[in-house]
């Protein structure tokens, strides 16, 4: 008897799992694919992400070989297509940088200096990448464009806070001496030479430079008032 009641109740169970099985069925299919097919996505773009990182990196390193090779304009060409091909703002900015470099090695730098003011114009690029391209294209002109020029160019990295303020004042230094402005040179780079927040290849060339200028007049110190009332007009 009490096998026919365990028969009977497995039948039900069997019938509740079917008409389970029936009505929800399709929908735990479709979990489980889903849920396939997003770990196979993730792992799809992760592998995509690194075969990306590794060809972009491959493809700088033919481009610095190129350099390395001599062959700078043709290095210029691979990194300017390396530039517009990319997808990432980071990886466009570097390769940028990289065409403006190897267009200097090759002596054409008003070439060099147009893909960086692009380059310091593009708002899809990081500020710090923007700030770097502008500054470089003022140190690529700082023998040729006039004072007011560069004056423009550079004043905006000269904030006490900002990262590049000693390579832009540096460069305001040379441009004072180009000038004549031998003290306003001198005062600049004693600043620079003093200054323990500068890189010290800077506080070098500073210290350098003032050895073979005259000295920034210092401010005098204050004098006691020794005047009589008589003198000063006062009274007592």
């Amino acid at each position: 008897m009490s096998d026919i009641f365990r028969e009977v109740s497995e039948d039900i169970r069997n019938e509740q799992l079917k008409s389970l099985w029936d009505r929800y069925g399709l929908l735990v299919i479709g979990a489980i694919v889903l849920l396939v097919l997003s770990v196979t996505g993730w792992v799809m773009w992760q592998n995509y992400a690194r075969d990306q990182q590794a060809e972009a990196a491959i493809a700088f390193l033919k481009g610095e070989q190129l350099l390395l090779d001599g062959e700078a304009q043709a290095a210029a060409a691979h990194f300017d297509t390396l530039a517009s091909d990319s997808g990432t703002a980071g990886y466009t900015a570097i390769a940028r940088m990289k065409q403006a470099a190897a267009l200097i090695a090759s002596g054409n730098n008003p070439q060099a200096v147009a893909v960086l003011d692009q380059l310091a114009s593009d708002a899809g690029v990081d500020k710090l990448w923007r700030d770097l391209a502008a500054l470089k294209a003022a140190l690529l002109l700082s023998d040729s464009a006039s004072g007011d020029e560069l004056k423009l160019r550079l004043s905006p990295f000269t904030g006490a806070e900002h990262p590049l303020r000693h390579s832009a004042r540096e460069a305001l230094a040379f441009l004072a001496l180009r000038e004549g402005r031998k003290l306003d040179a001198a005062a600049t780079f004693r600043v620079l030479a003093d200054d323990l927040t500068a890189p010290q290849g800077i506080r070098a060339r500073a210290a350098q430079m003032l050895e073979g200028l005259p000295p920034p007049p210092s401010t005098p110190a204050a004098q006691p008032d020794t005047a009589t009332p008589s003198e000063t007009g006062a009274v007592e």
